[in-house]
């Protein structure tokens, strides 16, 4: 031990050291005076001498030089024993060196001699003991935890990933356990040598560090609206998509999937309807801009937490680009000083969700098909029929017989060609792999990331991989500089068939069920060819993706603390390639009959996209505490350029299906290519100030400019203010907080605006235009023969207005922040109304003779209110020795929205009552009522006439078992009147197709190494009106062609008059806003849900054998994602995949797959 070197002697203030090459001679005559004068009994004769002293608050140092100053004594001690000593106060009056030295080092585990004239300070000897353990919080193990001895901080360490520590202390030493959002733990040792500490949240967490806009903020601070999960929220499932993980956990961030399929991306929205023109939120990973797409490529093992920014305040920063929220994405870095190597993996089966049920008997579908086409035809001869009806009460006679010439084959099927089509199970693989290691100058984080899924198409299977690897190194060049690179290297790959690109689902589902797949002879039907065929031995499509992003970032600390001053720069580079050809299959139709390709028109195509994204930042950050005060300031740059080229070739006539290329193909070729680019310019500021943490304010602001805009109006300021009152903090508050054992209460209050240029990162403008306020000259091939071909014509542009500028958005938001029971009930709300203004929509209607259509301008206002709120409660108890801790969290909003300002004076609705009007209600559905059946056509005449909602394949007439529509308005007949707001006729509004009260329970506890989680998601008030060509609900009722679902059944005939469909009529659910499909309450489908989102059962070893296998941490578990869902649905779809009443795809939802049930088993272990 160094106690001796180097020596120091003040003497007529100044300083004598002893060169450090002298230690070792220093230390052993010292020793041997040391020992002499112990063994003579020898004191000095300094002993005797005095000092006056008044010192405080100075360090140890101060009080001994002064002791020289007034003596002739000299000090030789270790200069380190004294660095990190409590400040100290002595007031000595004639007192005698003895007690002076006594009251200065008492209680600093030093000790001191006194030799003649010097006196020699070193540190008490001691037996140091080894002390291990273990620190968790109420859920799980904590790494990264400082473990110290109280008053000497140079003994300390910290724990690792598994939240384990060693450390050799002073016996009866208190150990201080600190980690941040936690409340600092003191363990007295006295005899024990194994520790197992558990940390209690502090304040619910509000100490909690979350991420904002260019920067971090304590949660008790935070005066927007705010939420953030942290990894561990997602690192207890499995999770392949990280979109889909984070469904449910932040209200009103709303999250839904389309369907099932691999490539199918979630979609994001925060706060409800954004616009007329859609509007996503911006997200960003590490601070930079990512798509949707791009989001569900990375590795959600590498996600830190997840911070949604919901009101103008906290988005401001953002500008232009956060008109509608912010989702910030940070990724992991090192935590602890010891190396850490995380490795997880799963295997999962998934296996179809909810399929609709369609009849198969023989029998009954041709009854009623026949039924169906009545009085227009009759689909099915007695014969057929006969032979139907024999098969159905025998099915082992034969499906497949030949026509009475003998030529063709007859079939009478009962082929369920979902089932034909889907497997029952296919399965997914992921590993992940992670090291990470944090020292003094160098920290880094590597991971790698595997993920398969086999699709489960039975033929002609498709399958997704993706690979992810990124790197991140943190560099403290010097004591104020600080470098760092992160970078992701992303690639993905998509096989699959041609075919499945189409209504493949829509298809499988309208194919007649009398049909079967195979012929006697082993060919393919013509059914089986078309569907079945065409994914086995059609075309298919290789699709590949490849990202590389790297940002390179500084960090200078101009006055340590204080004044920061930060740069980065990122360059994103992807590709995209899409390799495809589509080839006929053959299909017989008879035993002499020559093989028939489905199609002749064979091709190539390739489909390039090259995207190259740059963006720079610099900003510097000024924060400081004044006494009770707290000041931050911001001020940055920021600057954005894209640029994205696609193009695609397409070859006709392929020479051979065994060597698809554009080079093997001789028919015509088409070609196209498109050349987009864009930036953005920003600066932005933020203040915020606090004083003692009880009155918040903050006030945020951007001036953006976008090249979308024309210059005159290009640029807009984008400011926001907010306040916050920590009211728990006021004096008088305190009777309150005992009262309600209310440990907090903050009231919230902003307003800012922010702007909405009209895209999504990397996507077209919604009018197809990079640049909508050019006009634009069009050429296309005219239809008339000029000379020896058709030639080219160029039109000229539409109109475009000079006034074309940003849309703005203007929110205002109120919220309060709760804490019950010591922090165990946490509770949150916000309340807030969103301006949506000046919307780019069709202006003025223009007199004909103008020639074009209506310009777009800046002529609608949207409004939109709504609330949210967030329930938790954390608690742990002893059970049977051991930590019992259990979690409970609750979210539900709302929102809803109105059109405020629209140019449609007559409020005129449109053929299909869509149109939008000042005073609509985003999502309105405008209907009839249906009051029964018609019980016989004298009772179609006595009945006002209808023939206004009927269809024109049935010559607008009515029959006996048709639907009876309410005469609302007692006008004597039943219409649609003018088909405006002011004279519906007798319609009127009856539901709405905007999804309402989002919710989320997520239960989760814990107990002796096993952890158990459930979580459920849902919506609690959606109407759902499936219109017109609707095949799942409505089946032959669509189409007599398509096949009859098994909820038909239930049809009207003269002996069920209470059925719940009508009679059986072929083309009267064809067309929207005809006949059934003219919305009404009858056939209004509840569209609300609740779905166990995940069941999550896991287990972690017990230190004792992770000791003997040499692991840190090893946790087995089982999860099951959508294990099951409660719906009110007619038909069995999956109710989060349900388009809306009026899109084209509302009547195709599920196009390629249908939702599917994921069961997983999987490891994570810490090396």
């Amino acid at each position: 031990m160094n106690f001796f070197s180097p020596m120091k002697r003040q003497e007529k203030d100044r300083e004598f050291r002893i060169p450090p090459a002298f230690k070792t001679l220093c230390m052993i005559k010292l020793s041997t005076l040391s020992l002499l004068s112990l063994a003579l009994g020898a004191h000095a004769s300094g002993t005797a001498q005095t000092v006056n002293i008044s010192l405080k608050k100075v360090k140890v140092e101060r009080v001994l030089q002064e002791i020289s100053k007034q003596t002739d004594l000299r000090f030789f001690y270790d200069e380190k024993l004294l660095d990190n000593l409590a400040p100290i106060s002595v007031n000595a009056d004639h007192a005698s060196i003895t007690q002076v030295l006594s009251k200065a080092l008492n209680g600093q585990n030093l000790t001191y001699q006194i030799l003649n004239n010097t006196i020699v300070i070193s540190e008490k000897q001691r037996t140091d003991i080894e002390v291990t353990g273990t620190v968790r919080d109420s859920q799980s193990a904590l790494a990264g935890v400082t473990v110290s001895v109280q008053g000497n901080a140079t003994l300390s360490t910290k724990t690792d990933a598994n939240g384990e520590f060693k450390l050799r202390v002073p016996e009866k030493a208190v150990l201080l356990f600190q980690y941040l959002g936690y409340t600092t733990e003191r363990v007295q040792i006295g005899n024990q040598r194994i520790l197992n500490v558990t940390l209690t949240a502090s304040d619910s967490q509000l100490d909690e560090v979350v991420v904002v806009g260019y920067g971090t903020q304590r949660k008790v601070n935070l005066t927007g609206a705010v939420d953030m999960i942290s990894s561990k929220q997602l690192e207890s499932r499995p999770i392949a998509n990280l979109g889909a993980g984070l469904q449910g956990l932040i209200p009103n961030l709303n999250i839904t999937s389309s369907n099932g399929r691999a490539t199918t991306n979630p979609s994001f929205n925060v706060r409800g309807f954004t616009s007329l023109n859609g509007g996503e939120p911006l997200i960003l990973v590490d601070n930079i801009p990512y798509s949707t797409d791009e989001v569900a490529r990375i590795n959600p093992n590498d996600v830190e937490n997840v911070s949604v920014l919901k009101d103008a305040a906290s988005a401001a920063i953002y500008g232009a680009r956060g008109g509608f929220g912010v989702v910030l994405i940070t990724t992991k870095k090192a935590k602890s000083d010891k190396l850490d190597i995380s490795f997880s993996s799963n295997v999962g089966y998934r296996t179809l969700g909810k399929l609709p049920k369609f009849i198969t008997d023989p029998y009954q579908v041709m009854d009623i098909k026949n039924e169906a086409g009545k009085p227009l035809y009759n689909l099915y001869p007695e014969s057929a029929r006969e032979y139907a009806k024999k098969r159905s009460l025998d099915p082992s006679l034969p499906a497949v017989t030949l026509s009475d010439n003998g030529q063709d084959w007859v079939y009478t099927g009962t082929t369920d060609w979902l089932k034909e089509a889907y497997n029952n199970t296919a399965p997914t693989y992921n590993a992940n792999l992670s090291i990470a290691k944090k020292s003094d100058k160098i920290s880094y984080y590597l991971s790698s990331d595997y993920y398969k899924q086999d699709g489960l198409l039975k033929y002609g299977n498709d399958i997704y991989k993706r690979y992810n690897v990124r790197g991140k190194v943190d560099l403290d060049v010097t004591s104020w500089l600080q470098i760092s690179n992160n970078t992701l290297l992303t690639s993905t790959n998509y096989e699959a068939p041609v075919f499945l690109d189409g209504d493949f689902f829509w298809n499988v589902n309208r194919t007649n069920s009398l049909d079967v797949p195979f012929n006697p002879d082993g060919t393919w039907t013509r059914a089986g060819a078309q569907v079945l065929g065409a994914l086995q031995e059609g075309g298919r499509k290789d699709d590949r993706i490849n990202e590389f992003i790297t940002t390179f970032a500084a960090k200078a600390s101009l006055i340590k603390g204080v004044w920061d001053l930060n740069a980065d720069a990122t360059i994103r580079r992807t590709s995209g390639l899409t390799r495809s050809y589509d080839v006929p299959s053959m299909y017989k139709t008879g035993p002499q009959a020559i093989l028939t390709p489905t199609f002749s028109n064979t091709y190539a195509r390739n489909d390039n996209s090259t995207t190259r994204y740059n963006v720079y930042n610099i900003y510097t950050d000024f924060h400081k505490e004044f006494g009770d005060h707290y000041l931050q300031a911001m001020v940055g740059y920021n600057q954005e350029y894209n640029y994205n080229n696609t193009s695609w070739i397409k070859a006709l006539s392929l020479i051979s299906s065994s060597v698809p290329s554009i080079g093997t193909a001789t028919g015509d070729i088409s070609k196209d290519e498109r050349i987009k680019d864009w930036a953005v310019q920003g600066i932005f500021s933020r203040v915020s100030y606090n004083y003692k943490e009880k009155y918040l304010a903050e006030f945020n602001g951007r001036f953006d400019g976008s090249s979308r805009f024309p210059a005159g109006n290009r640029w807009g300021f984008f400011p926001s203010i907010s306040a916050g009152w920590a009211v728990s903090k006021e004096n008088f508050f305190e009777p309150i907080k005992n009262a309600l054992a209310m440990d907090f209460l903050k009231i919230r209050g902003s307003y800012g605006s922010l702007g909405n240029q009209l895209f999504n990162y990397n996507s077209d403008y919604p009018y197809r235009d990079t640049y909508p306020y050019i006009p634009i000259m069009t050429n296309k091939q005219t239809d008339y023969i000029l000379g020896n071909g058709k030639p080219q014509a160029v039109y000229s542009p539409n109109a475009v207005s000079d006034t074309f500028t940003w849309e703005t958005i203007q929110t205002v938001n109120a919220g309060i922040d709760m804490n019950f029971f010591n922090s165990k009930l946490g509770v949150n709300f916000d309340k807030y109304t969103r301006y949506t203004k000046d919307m780019l929509v069709p202006g003025k209607v223009l007199p004909g003779p103008f020639g074009t259509v209506v310009p777009v301008e800046n002529a609608g206002d949207l409004k939109t209110k709504g609330w949210e709120l967030r329930l938790t409660w954390r608690d742990s108890k002893e059970l049977g020795g051991s930590p019992f801790w259990y979690n409970i969290a609750l979210t539900l909003a709302d929102n809803r929205s109105w059109i405020t300002r629209f140019d449609n004076p007559s409020k005129s609705l449109g053929n299909n009552w869509i149109n939008n009007y000042v005073g609509q209600e985003i999502g309105e559905i405008w209907g009839a009522d249906i009051t029964g059946f018609f019980k016989s056509d004298a009772d179609v005449a006595d009945h006002p006439n209808q023939s206004a909602m009927g269809t024109d394949d049935q010559s607008y007439k009515f029959y006996a078992g048709d639907p009876i529509f309410a005469d609302r308005n007692g006008d004597g007949k039943v219409d649609m009147g003018k088909k405006t707001v002011d004279d519906p006729g007798d319609m009127h509004i009856i539901g709405n197709n905007s999804s309402r009260l989002p919710y989320s329970i997520d239960l989760s506890t814990g107990w002796k190494g096993f952890d158990f989680r459930v979580f459920l998601q849902g919506i609690g008030k959606r109407d759902w009106y499936p219109g017109g060509s609707n095949i799942y609900f409505w089946g032959v009722y669509a189409q007599p062609w398509t096949n009859p679902t098994a909820q038909n059944a239930d049809h009207w005939t003269p002996t069920n008059q209470d059925a719940y469909f009508p009679a059986v009529r072929a083309y009267s659910a064809e067309d929207n806003y005809q006949q059934l499909g003219i919305p009404n309450k009858r056939y209004m489908q509840n569209g609300a849900y609740m779905r166990v989102k995940n069941f999550t059962l896991g287990y972690t070893l017990p230190a004792s054998v992770l000791q003997r296998i040499k692991l840190h941490k090893v946790r087995f578990f089982f999860s099951a994602e959508n294990v099951f869902e409660i719906s009110h649905l007619k038909v069995k779809l999956d109710p989060e995949s349900l388009g809306g009443l009026y899109p084209s795809s509302a009547n195709r939802v599920q196009a390629a797959y249908p939702f599917q049930r994921t069961f997983t088993f999987g490891l994570n272990m810490n090396l």
